[in-house]
């Protein structure tokens, strides 16, 4: 069908602004599981203790710490996706950005992308609820709520950011990062960066704050301590700069999961380096189960996607997924908060 009537001049697109953060941040390590089901084991270590000597000729004995170790039972949280396309959808419709009508291909792959960017928009969803929140909800799974806390046994750590004292937010930080960097233990040595994702408040107040114009006209702190343009190349849709060691990050969009006036302190880690199976934060993606040929392939993906078609020619565009995200420690997260 033609559609050339009047001189088309062509299309003006916005796209929906999607906020992929934690994603593009890369906090969740990756990782499958073939079964819907995972089980888990937690060894934490103590410190090792300084021991006395003991006599050369005696027969006493020292004994060494060994770590304290539990196993656990998860079940990953499972969504279906599903849109239809038939003649409905296409006839006697013109494609947009175009003098033509519609194709049923075309409108097959529209879905399965508006499917892909639901599958992310969701994981982002789950990422920031476990990382702010310390929880995955997941009413079709046996715990319906997974709490971090409760499963592994630390809390979020906290500190207050003084900003009522002259100096104090910069003394009050390094005191607040220094703190976090003990808590690592041994993960301190994978690390590669320390993040402060900021509520628009807090952000605001630290970067803005007199302490820090005072100490950049001063020269104490460099210019690219407030505009630098490192951190807008590897994060140009989002405010940011850097401030001893500390990469600030104005996480609008994210006030359902920041308080106003709060922010996360929340280390970065490099390519597992420590003997660990696990890393401080994973995610786990599952195995497809509402598709059997799929799920009898074995084929690895954090998203499966395929079409049906009907005996009339209709399509039927599908998508299934399970995201799993994990903080074995949440204490190796820390909740900034100002005086009063």
């Amino acid at each position: 069908m033609d559609f050339k009537y009047n001189d088309f001049t062509g299309s003006f697109n916005k796209p929906f602004g999607h906020n992929f953060l934690i994603q593009e941040l890369g906090l969740f390590k990756e990782k499958h599981s073939d079964t819907p089901k995972i089980e888990t084991d937690d060894l934490r270590e103590g410190a090792i203790a300084v021991a006395e000597s003991v006599n050369r000729y005696g027969t006493e004995l020292i004994a060494t710490e060994r770590p304290l170790s539990r196993s656990r039972l998860l079940e990953i949280p499972h969504w279906a996706l599903s849109g239809e396309v038939d003649t409905s959808s296409w006839q006697g419709i013109r494609r947009p950005g175009t003098q033509r009508q519609q194709t049923m291909d075309e409108l097959v792959s529209d879905e399965a992308i508006r499917q892909y960017l639901k599958f992310r928009t969701i994981k982002e969803d789950v990422l920031a609820t476990c990382l702010f929140k310390g929880i995955v909800n997941a009413p079709y799974t046996q715990q319906k709520v997974i709490d971090m806390e409760e499963e592994f046994g630390s809390g979020f750590s906290s500190a207050v950011i003084s900003v009522n004292l002259p100096s104090a937010i910069l003394e009050t930080l390094d005191t607040a990062a220094t703190d976090l960097r003990v808590s690592l233990g041994g993960w301190v040595k994978a690390l590669s960066g320390m993040l402060v994702l900021c509520s628009p408040e807090f952000y605001k107040k630290v970067k803005y704050s007199e302490e820090i114009r005072v100490l950049v006209q001063q020269g104490v702190l460099p210019d690219s301590t407030l505009f630098n343009a490192s951190v807008r190349a590897n994060l140009p849709a989002y405010q940011a700069f850097e401030l001893d060691g500390l990469t600030f990050v104005n996480a609008v969009g994210y006030e359902k999961y920041i308080s106003a006036g709060e922010a996360f302190m929340v280390p970065v880690f490099a390519d597992n380096i420590v003997q660990s199976d696990h890393s401080p934060r994973e995610v786990i993606s599952g195995p497809a189960s509402r598709n059997a040929r799929i799920a009898a392939s074995g084929v690895q993906s954090p998203f499966y996607a395929w079409s049906l078609e009907d005996r009339l020619g209709n399509r039927t565009v599908q998508a299934e997924f399970g995201v799993l995200p994990l903080q074995y420690d949440l204490s190796m997260t820390k909740v900034l908060s100002f005086d009063v």
